[in-house]
Order: structure tokens, then C-alpha cells, then sequence
């Protein structure tokens, strides 16, 4: 075969090759591919057809040999009905406008290819034949093709047809049949890959459809799904609420339950997947999870995951949220128990038909369930509270579907008690009523315990008379009535005279006795209007009420009553076979429309002092210049309690002499009032006495006195002064006392002898044995005492002998007058022989004039302090006035 015959076949079989992307774009074995596509691929075959044909295998004139056959045989077979006929429709008018010899033969070519291509797809669609077409198929049909293109070459002339079979029978019988094979593999390949394509889009849209499918189910289910293996490692999890994971679900997966959830929880879980793998499911394990919104519970079902080979187990975990189940058990269970709890309980229907009660309904009323239920709550009615009660009872229920109360009810056994009952009414979706629920205690024991507590808050215990809380009401009543009235009240305070004496001789037994009758007395002693309360202790407190409108009036009769009843309480009493007399002091006041309860009893108060101040066993009006002296006694003491921390006590020094020399000074405390100035000593030492600030006053005057000496111990001018300081009995019986004094001289370092301590004849004598111990254990410590004002108490030589002193002082009474009145005279003139007797220092303080000075050094004392030597004066001052001393001398 020629260069010449070969290089058109390789053309046309080029062209033959376009057939492929033709059928790939148009994708026709797609079976609902559309007309007009079927249309345009004919048109384009009839166009790869006409191409061919202008290509062709010229060996005789007017006949055109080419690969048309091959062309329109695929295209039967692959293309179908319609892109053949439009084909071959192309290639016939085609042929007969190239026109030639060869025009029928041409015809019958293109008639019989295209026509075998189509018997061979109609015969495979016939028998369903979804297999590719098979490479012999294709074989046999490219034979069975260009055998029919070789006898259609029969039709030209003898001499032609005996040409072209020997120049090209052989070439095509070996060429063409490959070609189609090669043709329709292509075809084929490419309708396996397209079918292929097709099955994985198809894929991929049913795996999308399941995949949404499942998407869709999976958001319908509001639990959490886990995959783990036994040992609590997450595979896959899904949330339709990622808020309920207790970490992302990237953070989650390749972790274990151990890392992410509390020991607790993790360890539950563990649990479940190790019961799941021995039964294969488990149900019912809970757990606790922190969340952002708060601490969740969760219910676990957990089922072996089949299937798949795994190194461990695997598991499907669903993970229910009963978190708000919980809450709703707990509170139904919480509703359960209330309504089985101590208080009565019974629910009815709209109509108010009973319909369930728990026991302690019965319990209270004595109905058993079966007794009540159907019935209406009205069998329950004491016939205590009239219609208006319970008309007005439904009237609220209906307005404000609540009602709660006391009401009086009868048990079954006819008993009427009392009950606090709550009723509420039960609405329906539409805001109508469809139940009551009543709830009811029974309030017997609590109306008794509060006539008990009225009784124990209003009434004495012991007298059974009202008490303080009583009498303020009643005495409030009182001035309101006067405002109404206009008439005078009075108040009387009374006090028992020494009272405590009874109760420390006789005990307290006796005591209460004495009270109860005195109480008994006095009521017998008033009108019935008036009353009589126990204030506490042995106070009485008795309220007179409508005296008159004229002030004289009302105190006559008030005297009247108080003579009567100081009367009544000094008769004798028997107090267990004892026979004891008692009396009373009374204060009286009066009061109208313009006073307060505070200040009437404030002023009987200080009435009833005043009493006691004029001997006991009487009776004193209020006077109102008493009650300034003490309403300035409480100020002057709220002023010294304020004078210790407020620095305004100060030390003053008042010189001793020994003849002509200066030995020592007496501490005196003085006290500079912010507005008052200097207040007296006279003043205020008193009521320091009185009150106890004596003893801290006292602590901080030793206390100063220790720091002077230090100071003076230290000064080579005054190196061997020393310093008295007064102790009053209530600092001296202080149990420290002692332990004081001796961290006073050991945080000063000081010389203890320099330090003395001036005593009272009183305080020596209150007792004698305990201040003798005290005074020898501060003795020991170097101390040195001296006993104060002497000659003005009642101390006998035998104490003066016990007692460790070291000096008297001559009161200055004595050394006032000792000029002028013999009887001062001798009496200084003993105790200055008395004290040299006993071995004592004598020193006579108030020395003023020169002249007693000379009387005292004519009998011996030669121990001097007073005016004459000098003022108590500030340190600064008092150092002043020694230095000048010095330096005249």
C-alpha cells in the first residue's frame, strides 16, 4: 500500500477521533438527553462526515473511498436514531453535490453503515445490555461495515470495482475494522468514565441527601452523642447545643473523659462504657458537669458499638440533659412531702367538693379520708363565725384567689378549736377557678402559749402584779386620760428599807415571801382603778389616776394613800414561823396632760431617794431643785470619766519641811475642767469615791508620782526629795494593789523609800488584818507609810502598835485653832508625845501662821506643810520656788 493511500486514511481516522469529544460533551448516553443536543450532534457528525469526505482516497475519478463507513457505523451504534439520520442526511447531500461515478455506490456506502450502526444499538437496547460493548463486537461490526462498502462497490463498472478491490480490499479489511475497534474503545472508555462520573455524582448526592438526612435527625435529637473506646477516648461527638459541651468539639476529640470532666463524673462514665461492653448496653448512670450556664445533670445511655475491628471497644454514648427533670422531680417530690407535712391539707373542686386530704387533716379533725371526701369543708364549721364571715371569706378568694386567717372549727368529736387556715385558689389555663387547696394548723397550744408569754411579758412572775412593760403602757394610758380629763394622776415609787438584809440573813426564800405580801398589802391599799406593778427587787410602782383638777386636792389625797399604805407595809409579817417587821420609803410626783411616761417615773424616782435620804419609812414629793443637784452630780461624773483619757488631771506638789529644811511634797491631784476651770477637790474626790473612778484616778496619781521621782532622782538639786501620795480605801482593797505598787517602783527604777503612802484612819480600821498584810508586803518593798488626819477617826493605840507606819499626820482641824483653843492644844500636844512614844515621825499639816509653827517646835514636831511653806503648786512652779529657796538660803 502507496505513501499515496496511507496518508488520507490517517487523516480521515484523525478526524474519526473528534467522534470522542463529540460524544463527551454531549454525554449521550445519558438517557434523557434533550433534542436540540441530539440535533447539534448530528449536524457536528455531518460536519466531521463532510470533512472526511473532503479528504478522500482518490484512485479512480468521481469515487471517493474513505472513512465515512467507520464514521456512520460508531455513530448508529453510540449516537442513536436521531444524530445518525441528521448525519447521514449531511454526508448524502454531500456525496451528491461532489456528484461522480460513485454517487450511488457513495450512497449505498453511507445507507449501509449507518443503517448496521443502528441495528446493532436497537438490537443491544432490545436485550438490555448495560455492559460496554466489547472489543470483538466492535471487530465484527467494522467487518461486517466495509464487507457492505465493498460489495456496494459493485454497482460501479467492472473495470473500476476490479481496481479499487485490488488496490484497496486489502488495506480496508485490515485497516478499517481496527479503526472502528479503536473508534468505539473510546467511545466506550468514555462512556465507562462518564458512567463512572454519573455514579459518584449520584453517590455524592445520596451521601449528601443521607449526610443532610442524618444532619436533620441528629439536630431533631436534643441529647449529645458520643463515640468512645473503653477507656473514655472521643472519637466523634454531635450537639445540636454546642453550649452543652463541656469543651469544643476540636478540643474534645482524642482526649479521654479524664481530661476534660471532674474525677467524679469521668470516673461514672468509665462505669457505663465498662457495663455496656459486658451487656451491651447500659442506661440510667448520671453525672454532674460545670457548664457556663451553671451545674448541668446528665443521663447516660451507652450501647457496644458492632462492626469494625478496633484495638479497643468502641461505644455509641448518648448523653441526656435532666438537668430540668431533676429540678421539676425534686420539686414535685418537695410538693409531695409538703403535702403530706405537719399542717392539714385538703383540696377541693370548684364547687367545693372535697377531694383529697392527707393525714394530717385527719389527725387533727379525727375524719377519715372516706368520711370526707364528696362532702363539702362546711361539716367543719364551729357555728363560732356568722355569714358576713364567710360571704366576705369567698368575696376575697374570688377577687385575690387568696385567703388566710384564724377561724374556729369542730373536730368530728364536736371539740371547737382554733386553727390558722390559708386557702388558695387553683386557676385553670383560661383564668378560671377549678380548685381550693386550704391549708390549716391547729393554733390550741400556740393561743396558750401566747396568753403564757402575754402573761410572762405584762405580769410579775413572783407578785402575779403587772410588771415594768405593763406599767409603761398603763402609765402612758394614764397621761392621755389626763389630757381628756384634766384631772391629776400621781405615781408613787416605793422601796423596801433594808431589804437586802433579809435576803442575806434569811435567803432569798424568805425574800420572795416578804414581796409577795408587801405586793398583797399595797393592792389592799388602793382604789380598784388604780394599779399596782412590781418595777423588780424590792421596787414598787403604784399608779393613781382622776385626783381632781385642783393641785391641792390631788395631794392631799395622795397623802392620804401614802400615810395608809407606809401603814400597811409596817405591820408584822410572819415569814415561815418568823416574825419580821419591814418599812418603806416613798416617792411621790405627780403628773397631768403635759408630762411623759420617762420623766414621771425619773422624778418618783428621785422623790423616793430623797426618801431614803430623810431616814427611810416615809414619804417625799418630788423636789425639783433635788433633781438638779443630781441631774449635775451625773453631769460632773460623765465629765470626770471623760477628764482621765481627755489629760485634764494634773499633779500639784505642796512642800514638807523638816525645821528649816525642805524634805519632800504631797502629791494632789487637781483637775482642770474645760469650762468650769479648777473644780474643788472638795468636789469632785467624792463622787469619784462614790462611782469607783477613785481607783483609776488613784492608779494614775501613784502612776505620775513614781515618773516625778524618777525625774528628781535624777536631778542633782532635788536628788533626795520625797513624795507622799494620799491611797483611798477603794484603790487600797483592790486585790492588785500590791502587785501594782511594786511595777510602779520597778518601771520608774526608783528609790522606794522616797515614795509614802498616806492612809486613812477609816480605811485602816475597815480591816484591820487585811490591811496589815498589805501594808507589810508593800512595807517590804521599801515603802513607807503614813496614817492621815489623825485624831479625827477612832483608832486605839493597840492598832497604832500592829500597824507598820512610819509617820501621823495631825489632821489640820486641830492645828487650825491650836493657838487659841486650849482643848486643840493638849490634844496636839498628846499626839505629838504619843507618836514620839511609839517611835513615829509626827507632821502637822495646815501650818498658816508662825506662830504654829512656834507651838509645834516648843512640843517636838519639827515636820511641817501648809500655807506658811508654801501652796500645792504645778512641778514646774514648785521646782521654781525651790531653787529659790536654795538660793536664799
Amino acid at each position: 500500500m502507496s505513501d499515496g493511500i496511507f496518508i488520507p486514511l490517517i487523516n480521515n481516522v484523525a478526524l474519526l477521533l473528534a467522534m470522542g469529544a463529540l460524544y463527551d460533551i454531549f454525554s449521550f448516553e445519558h438517557k434523557r438527553l434533550s433534542v436540540l443536543k441530539k440535533v447539534i450532534s448530528g449536524i457536528l457528525i455531518g460536519v466531521i462526515g463532510i470533512a472526511i469526505m473532503s479528504m478522500p482516497l482518490s484512485i479512480v475519478s468521481g469515487v471517493l473511498i474513505d472513512a465515512r463507513s467507520i464514521l456512520l457505523s460508531v455513530t448508529g451504534l453510540f449516537f442513536g436514531f436521531i444524530p445518525t439520520v441528521i448525519a447521514v442526511a449531511i454526508t448524502v447531500a454531500f456525496r451528491l453535490l461532489e456528484g461522480g461515478q460513485g454517487i450511488f455506490a457513495g450512497f449505498l456506502i453511507i445507507v449501509s453503515s449507518s443503517g448496521l450502526g443502528l441495528l446493532c444499538h436497537y438490537w443491544r437496547m432490545n436485550l438490555n445490555e448495560s455492559r460496554a460493548v466489547a472489543w470483538w463486537q466492535l471487530y465484527l461490526l467494522g467487518v461486517v461495515t466495509h464487507i457492505m462498502m465493498l460489495f456496494s462497490l459493485l454497482v460501479l463498472p467492472f473495470s473500476t470495482v476490479d481496481l479499487l478491490l485490488s488496490e484497496l480490499a486489502i488495506p480496508i479489511m485490515l485497516m478499517f475494522p481496527i479503526v472502528t475497534v479503536l473508534l468505539g474503545i473510546l467511545l466506550t472508555h468514555q462512556i465507562e468514565r462518564r458512567k463512572a462520573e454519573l455514579a459518584l455524582k449520584q453517590s455524592e448526592y445520596e451521601s449528601d441527601l443521607s449526610r443532610q438526612k442524618l444532619e436533620a435527625i441528629f439536630a431533631a435529637i436534643p441529647d449529645l452523642l458520643f463515640e468512645m473506646d473503653s477507656q473514655g477516648r472521643y472519637y466523634a461527638c454531635h450537639s445540636a447545643k454546642k453550649d452543652e459541651l463541656i469543651a469544643p468539639e476540636a478540643q474534645l476529640i482524642g482526649k479521654t473523659v479524664f481530661d476534660v470532666m471532674p474525677f467524679e463524673a469521668a470516673t461514672t462514665v468509665v462505669e457505663a462504657l465498662g457495663e455496656a461492653e459486658i451487656q451491651g448496653l447500659s442506661r440510667g448512670h448520671q453525672i454532674r458537669l460545670p457548664l457556663k450556664q451553671g451545674e448541668r445533670v446528665f443521663e447516660l445511655s451507652v450501647s457496644l458499638k458492632e462492626g469494625r475491628d478496633y484495638d479497643l471497644p468502641h461505644f455509641i454514648v448518648l448523653s441526656r440533659d435532666i438537668t430540668d427533670r431533676k429540678r421539676v422531680e425534686k420539686e414535685l417530690h418537695i410538693a409531695a412531702t409538703a403535702f403530706d407535712s405537719q399542717e392539714g391539707m385538703l383540696i377541693t373542686d370548684s364547687d367545693h367538693a372535697i377531694l383529697r386530704v392527707n393525714s394530717a387533716f385527719t389527725r387533727v379533725t379525727g375524719y377519715e379520708p372516706e368520711e370526707v371526701i364528696g362532702e363539702n369543708p362546711a361539716i367543719l364549721q364551729s357555728g363560732q363565725h356568722g355569714k358576713s364571715f364567710y360571704k366576705e371569706m369567698m368575696t376575697r378568694l374570688q377577687a385575690e384567689k387568696y385567703w388566710q386567717g384564724e377561724i374556729w372549727n369542730k373536730r368530728k368529736s364536736g371539740e371547737i378549736y382554733p386553727q390558722y387556715l390559708t386557702i388558695t385558689a387553683v386557676q385553670g389555663g383560661g383564668g378560671e377557678i377549678t380548685n381550693y387547696v386550704g391549708a390549716f394548723t391547729d393554733i390550741t397550744q400556740r393561743k396558750k402559749d401566747e396568753a403564757n408569754i402575754h402573761k410572762l411579758a405584762f405580769y410579775d412572775v413572783l407578785t402575779g402584779l403587772p410588771n415594768r412593760r405593763s406599767l409603761q403602757e398603763r402609765l402612758s394610758c394614764a397621761i392621755q386620760s389626763c389630757y381628756l380629763t384634766g384631772q391629776f394622776g400621781a405615781v408613787l415609787f416605793i422601796d423596801l428599807d433594808n431589804f437586802k438584809n433579809l435576803n442575806d440573813t434569811q435567803g432569798h426564800d424568805q425574800g420572795d415571801l416578804l414581796l409577795i405580801e408587801v405586793a398583797h398589802r399595797l393592792s389592799t391599799c388602793v382604789r380598784n382603778a388604780d394599779m399596782v406593778a412590781r418595777l423588780g427587787g424590792d421596787e414598787f410602782i403604784i399608779v393613781l389616776e382622776n385626783l381632781g383638777v385642783e393641785e391641792s386636792i390631788a395631794l392631799t389625797q395622795v397623802s392620804d394613800i401614802v400615810e395608809k399604805l407606809i401603814v400597811a407595809v409596817q405591820q408584822q409579817v410572819s415569814l415561815d414561823g418568823i416574825q419580821y417587821h419591814t418599812a418603806c420609803s416613798v416617792g411621790v410626783t405627780l403628773f397631768d396632760s403635759d408630762d411623759v411616761v420617762d420623766s414621771v417615773m425619773k422624778r418618783s424616782d428621785m422623790a423616793m431617794y430623797q426618801a431614803k435620804e430623810s431616814g427611810k419609812n416615809t414619804y417625799k414629793f418630788y423636789d425639783p431643785e433635788a433633781e438638779k443637784t443630781l441631774c449635775s452630780m451625773a453631769a460632773l461624773e460623765s465629765d470626770l470619766r471623760k477628764a482621765l483619757s481627755g489629760k485634764e488631771l494634773e499633779l500639784h506638789y505642796q512642800a514638807q519641811y523638816r525645821k528649816d529644811e525642805l524634805v519632800g511634797a504631797e502629791a494632789l491631784v487637781r483637775w482642770f475642767h474645760p469650762e468650769r476651770g479648777l473644780v474643788s477637790p472638795a468636789e469632785f474626790i467624792p463622787l469619784a469615791e462614790d462611782t469607783g473612778l477613785i481607783v483609776p484616778i488613784g492608779d494614775w496619781i501613784l502612776s505620775q508620782a513614781c515618773q516625778q521621782l524618777k525625774e528628781w532622782q535624777s536631778d542633782p538639786n532635788m536628788p533626795s526629795l520625797s513624795i507622799a501620795v494620799n491611797v483611798s480605801a477603794r484603790q487600797f482593797m483592790q486585790e492588785h494593789f500590791v502587785a501594782e505598787v511594786a511595777d510602779c517602783i520597778n518601771r520608774y527604777d526608783i528609790q522606794p523609800d522616797l515614795l509614802k503612802l498616806e492612809l486613812t484612819e477609816s480605811l485602816v480600821l475597815q480591816d484591820i488584818e487585811d490591811t496589815i498584810d498589805k501594808m507589810n508586803q508593800i512595807r517590804k518593798l521599801g515603802i513607807r507609810f503614813s496614817l492621815d488626819d489623825f485624831g479625827t477617826g477612832y483608832s486605839s493605840l493597840l492598832h497604832l502598835k500592829r500597824l507598820p507606819l512610819d509617820q501621823i499626820k495631825i489632821d489640820r482641824s486641830f492645828i487650825r485653832d491650836v493657838i487659841e483653843d486650849k482643848d486643840d492644844a493638849e490634844i496636839v500636844q498628846a499626839i505629838i508625845a504619843m507618836g514620839h512614844n511609839l517611835g513615829l515621825n509626827v507632821i502637822a499639816e495646815g501650818v498658816e501662821t508662825e506662830a504654829q509653827c512656834m507651838f509645834l517646835a516648843e512640843h517636838g514636831c519639827t515636820d511641817y506643810q501648809g500655807y506658811l511653806f508654801g501652796k500645792p503648786l504645778p512641778v514646774d512652779d514648785f521646782e521654781t520656788a525651790c531653787a529659790k529657796k536654795r538660793l536664799a538660803c
